[in-house]
This record gives C-alpha cells, structure tokens and sequence, in this order.
C-alpha cells in the first residue's frame, strides 16, 4: 500500500559556504522528494547568502528524513504554514504540513 503524499512549504537560508554542494538536489534525489522552487534569492542582494522558498511533496517519513538533513547541515529551514514566518527548532511539525 502507497503512503499518503503531504507538503511542506518552507524556506532556506543557505549561507555562502554551501553554495557549491547541491543541497537543493540532494533533497530531491536522496530523500525522494518532489522540489518545488517557488523564488529565490541569491548573491550580492541577499547579503551573499541564498535564501529559497521551497514546496516539498513526498511521504511524511521522506520530508521528515530531508529536513534532518537539512537540519544536520546547519542549514537554517522556516516554515510557512502561518502569515508569520518561524524558525523550525521543533521536529514535530505534523500541523506544518499542508492539506493536499
């Protein structure tokens, strides 16, 4: 039987020193998941910093297991379930995820 498929809105602030690994396709190709990159900021206007408003499809195991990555990587990840934005520190994110 198919897992049910949810999705996570969520953006990143890669900092400079990252941005010659494919963090991005290593989402997708290592922890199965669908990337949906919404917009983007890069170079000189965002401080030399990227940040990445990302729509991730997958199961919740498969979102789960990029975020840790994410997470391990010291990649700074805010979720955008709320009109405000928030720093995710708290990996229960069950209410984050999107109606599909």
């Amino acid at each position: 039987m198919n897992k049910p498929l949810r999705s996570l809105k969520i953006s990143l602030h890669i900092p400079p020193e990252y941005h010659q690994q494919p963090v991005i396709f290593q989402l997708a190709s290592d922890y199965n998941l669908e990337v949906n990159i919404t917009s983007a900021l890069l170079g000189e206007s965002a401080g030399n910093d990227g940040w990445f408003n990302l729509l991730l499809k997958g199961t919740k195991e498969s979102i789960t297991e990029g975020l840790k990555f994410l997470s391990d990587s010291k990649i700074e990840i805010w979720n955008h379930k709320y009109e405000d934005q928030s720093l995710i520190e708290n990996w229960n994110f069950e209410g984050w995820l999107l109606d599909d």
